[in-house]
């Protein structure tokens, strides 16, 4: 055989073995691997034979060979990166390295409720599986309550600086619309007013008015007499607080003191922050629970005894 018949079969081989392996690509590119939604979990320093491993033995039948020959055919170089995946139901083993190398991980979620107290939000954050570190004794108010979203392994001290962040930034926008003589001192004194207003009414309608009422009281050097700072004082529900609490010097005893206590008792949401954004002027001094989640207000404390009777015949009603 002469030296130009031998290149041209050698061309014709290496061309027929080019489109054997195109061709087997492309099969193999298009074949479904995976028979149901699939969650894995890809942990860092994993080798790719281990993947392989560790994707069979959740019934995704994987070759070592395919693996390798499709790992070659990304525009990028081929990095699975770690974290948790959900592998969705009919997809090709192509599709699979895709992922994978993009890192489209599993978005957890974690929502502070409006409301809750540091002692709450400490003992979920820690019982969330999803997050790391560790994290020391939380301070009350200075978390804005919101769902916030991270990827498995995200520091909680990390999440509660993104929860802080929110929370001054809403803080700062409602104490620059603060009227001229407005009673608050500052903006640690607007977030301290605001926990006692989250605590007190959860309604947006009944917010603006707890807050009237309270905004009144200081501006007339009266006690705030609430109860949800005593029973916070002493850690109890504030069905629990006892005559002997309502005389105590606990300093969240805001029938003993006046003014504000010394710290938030709670996290306020933006209903609660939003109520001392524009005072809704009101002439009322005084509120009580209506028995169906709401209150009545009033002016005077002769109409306030009478809604106090009001609640009262309410909850007996209920008994």
């Amino acid at each position: 055989m002469s030296l130009k018949k031998k290149v041209v079969l050698l061309f014709v081989l290496f061309f027929s073995l080019l489109a054997s392996i195109y061709i087997y690509a492309d099969l193999i590119t298009n074949k479904v691997v995976v028979l149901e939604e699939t969650y894995y979990l890809l942990n860092k320093n994993t080798s790719q034979k281990q993947i392989i491993s560790e994707l069979r033995t959740k019934n995704i039948n994987i070759s070592y060979i395919n693996w390798k020959l499709l790992s070659f055919s990304h525009k990028k170089p081929f990095i699975p990166k770690a974290g948790e995946y959900l592998i969705p139901k009919n997809l090709t083993l192509f599709q699979i390295q895709k992922i994978l190398q993009t890192g489209k991980t599993i978005t957890r979620n974690f929502t502070l409720i409006e409301g809750s107290t540091a002692i709450d939000l400490k003992n979920n954050l820690l019982k969330n599986p999803y997050l790391t570190g560790e994290i020391k004794e939380l301070e009350e108010g200075i978390y804005k309550p919101d769902t916030y979203f991270f990827k498995l392994g995200y520091p909680r001290s990390k999440l509660l600086n993104q929860m802080k962040r929110a929370q001054y930034k809403l803080l700062n926008s409602i104490w620059k619309e603060k009227p001229k003589d407005f009673v608050l001192k500052n903006k640690n004194e607007l977030l301290i007013l605001a926990s006692i207003i989250q605590k007190e009414s959860g309604h947006i309608d009944d917010s603006k008015l707890v807050a009237s009422v309270f905004i009144n009281r200081l501006n007339n050097k009266m006690k705030l007499q609430s109860d949800v700072t005593l029973a916070y004082g002493f850690k109890v529900n504030g069905k629990n607080i006892t005559r002997k609490m309502l005389k105590s010097t606990n300093s969240y005893n805001t029938y003993k003191f006046y003014g504000l206590p010394p710290t938030p008792i709670s996290y306020p949401g933006e209903n609660a922050l939003n109520a001392l954004k524009f005072i809704k002027k009101t002439d009322y001094i005084y509120f009580v629970s209506d028995g169906n989640g709401r209150h009545r207000f009033s002016k005077t404390y002769s109409l306030h005894k009478k809604n106090i009777k009001l609640w009262k015949d309410s909850t007996n009603k209920d008994k």
